[in-house]
């Protein structure tokens, strides 16, 4: 009896800690969205000299474009990372929590931490029937 009232009171403990944490995002400014595709980006370079040995140094660290869906709106946020690990969450039709703010995009992960993404392009869609994801 002890045991399944210890249960009881486990499971309202968790379904309420899971409320708090989907309300707190929401109130913190984080919209649901879509990850449409996420491609490996490449920095252009700018060497015109003669021996290879001359070009200038290129960073180590992996970027990737991550292109999102918010509504009518598509984003291209920038992934920088030295290790070239790439969370889960930027698969393509997979649903994210995104936050914007001027020209970066927050991103949420399901562990509670957000991936900050510079914002390097914007385009509305007018000719898409869109729908406002809530």
């Amino acid at each position: 009896m002890k045991f399944a009232i210890a249960s009881t009171c486990a499971l309202i403990l968790s379904v309420f800690v899971l409320f708090a944490t989907a309300q707190q995002k929401k109130e913190a400014g984080f919209q649901n969205a879509t990850v449409v595709s996420i491609d490996q980006y490449t920095p252009p370079s700018n060497y015109v000299g003669g021996s290879p040995t001359d070009a200038p140094v290129q960073a180590n660290g992996n970027g990737y474009d991550v292109r999102i869906r918010l509504n009518c709106d598509e984003y291209v946020g920038r992934y920088e990372t030295a290790t070239g690990y790439v969370p889960s969450v930027f698969a393509p039709n997979h649903p994210v929590s995104v936050r914007l703010q001027k020209h970066e995009m927050f991103v949420s992960l399901p562990t509670g931490d957000e991936v900050r993404m510079g914002i390097v392009s914007h385009k509305h869609d007018k000719q898409q029937a869109c729908s406002t994801n809530g």
